[in-house]
């Protein structure tokens, strides 16, 4: 965006809700417009904007479309990064949701949670917000009851009833809810992947979304279900 719009965005209560209203429609608006990453490998510039590259174009479609979606990934691609990113998008702009992010140990999972509460802390005022059917766009809080300060393995939303929350490994909690979203990271290298993918079939079979990603590793529950060997609920 150039800096002439965003000083008429500063003043411009009509534009703010313009943005709003397009970052609720388009992930990958919101994700490479309003966006922030960090960055722990670069000294010089950490903290950046998602880039406007054809391939999140295309995973931001696809993941739109497919509500069971399994992602090989390459590192320095930011799968991970943008999963997050469109997780926290749904969870965000749309009420009631209950999503869980999956890793092998619970400390894994709150890294995830706090890479959302990052990118949070980091979008302009007007996008947090929520649509109150009586009064229109209200301000939206994250984690209130810790004055909008992390809280390990959950970000929430409770004004709209929606949460993220971070789970270790294993199936254990998933059987115990029907989630609106599990986003399971680096999934081969779960052990337990298969009993959390078995525990998650009211998600997948309802409305709602899983998506697993990982790196390469041979012999694992992910690579059977990517190459078909493995039957999918």
């Amino acid at each position: 965006m150039n800096v002439e719009y965003l000083q008429q965005l500063r003043g411009s209560r009509e534009l703010q809700d313009i943005e709003w209203a397009m970052c609720k429609k388009d992930p990958y608006y919101f994700l490479t417009n309003w966006a922030l990453t960090l960055d722990v490998h670069d000294d010089e510039t950490a903290i950046k904007s998602f880039p406007k590259k054809e391939y999140l174009q295309i995973l931001c479609d696809i993941w739109l479309e497919n509500r069971l979606l399994l992602i090989p990934k390459s590192r320095q691609m930011m799968i991970t990064w943008v999963c997050v990113g469109l997780y926290l998008w749904d969870t965000q702009f749309h009420g009631a949701k209950l999503t869980f992010f999956q890793s092998k140990k619970e400390d894994d999972a709150d890294d995830l949670v706090k890479r959302a509460k990052f990118i949070w802390d980091h979008e302009p005022f007007f996008l947090k917000r929520y649509q109150d059917p009586k009064t229109g766009l209200c301000p939206l809080e994250a984690n209130p009851q810790n004055k909008g300060q992390h809280i390990f393995c959950k970000l929430g939303f409770p004004q709209i009833n929606s949460e993220i929350r971070g789970i270790p490994q294993g199936g254990e909690i998933l059987r115990m809810h029907t989630a609106s979203g599990i986003f399971s990271d680096e999934m081969g290298f779960q052990p337990e992947a298969k009993t959390a993918y078995t525990a998650s079939k009211p998600t997948i079979s309802g409305k709602g979304r899983f998506t697993g990603v990982s790196t390469a590793e041979d012999g694992t529950f992910f690579e059977a279900l990517v190459f078909d060997t493995q039957e999918m609920i």
